[in-house]
């Protein structure tokens, strides 16, 4: 397994990854309220980022090597909007989500001795609607305004050194692209990761095919990509997409393959477990380990305890 990424982050991917899993989950389970407005998680930037703090610190706790910023649904217009500031305080409250997480990781490895990283994530541009459009892509707006939207964040997020930008459930191929051709064009010395929104094994969320989204990156070769993968969808699925996303990279690729699904519940106007089809946690973490991803962790409705037994299996 290689990677272009800095040192010391190259050498601990010599090893498979486990990130965090659901941010918003287990900021619920503490009693935060994330039903108002359309920031999600993000409204605790401004009402209590200390919670964000000892949620990320959990995650270190159960095993995660990489904890994701509570930025997913920022954008600046959004926070500007929600909020009531100008733009420079919009930017701080980005920014600050950045901050925190460095925070976390550093209190614990002066507490542990165990090294971890900040990804900055960046949720679609569906996720910025606060629609859920990131289940579905096709938005109906040009690719120029994605880049704008996307540049902004990325610049906001950068002023805080991450270790890395993490595009999330990007369920539209064209905004895959516009992602790729600006991390080339604007970041190009700045590690990132891709993890798609998929309905299949084959198509993305909007109906197109994975297969043609390994063969651009393949043609474009962007210079500080470090992974694609999958995120929130069942956990079943992963291991034909990543097998999927494996095959079209070819075996001369340095990109990495992750995974981080969500817990296998369903939404039916709120969250349900649905006997025989949503795994335990202790099934759950074995299924993500056999997806073979180089870089696993959860997304929505996964808990501190589906970390820390996938933590377990992995080492």
């Amino acid at each position: 397994m290689t990677s272009r990424l800095p040192h010391p982050l190259r050498n601990t991917l010599q090893r498979r990854l486990c990130l965090d899993g659901g941010l918003s989950t287990t900021l619920e389970n503490l009693g935060a309220d994330l039903s108002h407005g359309s920031l999600w998680s993000a409204r605790l930037l401004r009402d209590n980022p200390d919670l964000i703090v000892r949620v990320h610190q959990s995650f270190l706790e159960a095993g995660a090597d990489v904890i994701g910023s509570a930025t997913y649904q920022c954008s600046l217009e959004k926070m500007m909007e929600e909020f009531g500031v100008e733009k420079p305080q919009a930017e701080q409250y980005i920014r600050l989500g950045v901050r925190l997480a460095k925070q976390a990781v550093s209190e614990y490895r002066r507490k542990s001795g165990r090294d971890a990283f900040v990804a900055a994530a960046l949720g679609s541009y569906g996720a910025v609607l606060a629609d859920g459009s990131e289940y579905r892509g096709n938005y109906g707006v040009s690719c120029a305004q994605i880049e704008r939207i996307h540049t902004e964040r990325v610049r906001c997020v950068l002023l805080e050194s991450p270790d890395l930008v993490a595009f999330e459930t990007i369920p539209d191929s064209d905004e895959v692209r516009t992602i790729l051709r600006l991390m080339e064009a604007n970041f190009s010395d700045t590690p990132f990761w891709v993890s798609l929104q998929c309905q299949s094994e084959s198509k993305l969320a909007d109906g197109s095919n994975l297969d043609t989204i390994s063969a651009y990156i393949k043609e474009l070769a962007p210079t500080s990509m470090v992974a694609l993968g999958v995120n929130c969808v069942h956990p079943e699925l992963v291991r034909p997409v990543i097998e999927r996303i494996r095959s079209g990279l070819g075996s001369n690729t340095q990109i990495l393959t992750m995974c981080y699904p969500n817990s296998g519940e369903v939404w039916e106007e709120g969250w349900k477990h649905v006997e025989g089809k949503t795994p335990s946690p202790e099934e759950w973490s074995n299924i993500v380990v056999r997806s073979g991803a180089d870089i696993v962790g959860g997304c929505c409705r996964t808990t501190t305890s589906h970390i820390r037994l996938l933590r377990e299996l992995l080492y």
